[in-house]
């Protein structure tokens, strides 16, 4: 029997979750209990502040579980859009604030955010890295955007829209990672489990797949 941690990704986003399991290895969604919405400085370089929540996830997800004394992969992954005048956009709190956030979006790029954490337990290995793709809305008019909005898609989104759904209809085109706008730049986090561990990881997928 092999010795590979168990993954655990520190999210509740069905989208994040979805990507991760395209790399075929099992892991845990766990959401961490951080108030994103409570950390109000979000003046700072946002940069800064994608790894800054992104590093809360994962520390919320082992202090809840108690896994800092155990064998375990913490994956947590933060996301912001920010905008042309390098505002930064979380996630809207209602349908109004969506639209202006869309109109806003209209006709312009965006760059999409996302900071990345892992840690790796009980050695308290830590990687780190920030993704960034530049996103180039069409000019909507407000048709467009009511229609959107109306689907509900805008909700628990930064930026309020989701491109892995009706939200394609806004792009122009990207210039980047497509799965960083998803919110979990998965090959960075393959790359950095394939670096620390090597081949075990592929061993790890054959020895499930016998079980």
């Amino acid at each position: 029997m092999l010795s590979f941690p168990k993954i655990i990704l520190a999210s509740q986003s069905p989208a994040r979750a979805k990507v991760l399991g395209q790399i075929q290895i099992p892991f845990l969604a766990i959401p961490s209990k951080i108030d994103e919405n409570s950390d109000e400085n979000k003046t700072v370089d946002p940069q800064k502040y994608v790894l800054r929540i992104s590093q809360k996830k994962v520390t919320s997800v082992a202090i809840q579980q108690q896994y800092e004394q155990k064998n375990y992969v913490i994956v947590g992954c933060d996301t912001v859009v920010v905008s042309s005048s390098n505002t930064i956009i979380g996630k809207p709190k209602n349908r109004e604030e969506a639209a202006f956030v869309l109109r806003i979006l209209s006709g312009d790029s965006h760059t999409v955010i996302t900071g990345c954490t892992i840690v790796i337990y009980p050695d308290k290995v830590k990687y780190q890295t920030v993704v960034s793709t530049v996103v180039n809305f069409r000019t909507l008019v407000d048709e467009e955007i009511n229609y959107y909005l109306e689907k509900g898609e805008w909700k628990n989104k930064a930026g309020g829209y989701a491109i892995q759904g009706l939200g394609a209809i806004l792009i122009d085109k990207i210039e980047g990672d497509y799965y960083n706008i998803v919110g979990l730049p998965v090959s960075w986090i393959w790359q950095t489990l394939w670096n620390h561990y090597g081949k075990k990881l592929l061993l790890i997928k054959k020895e499930i797949d016998k079980r």
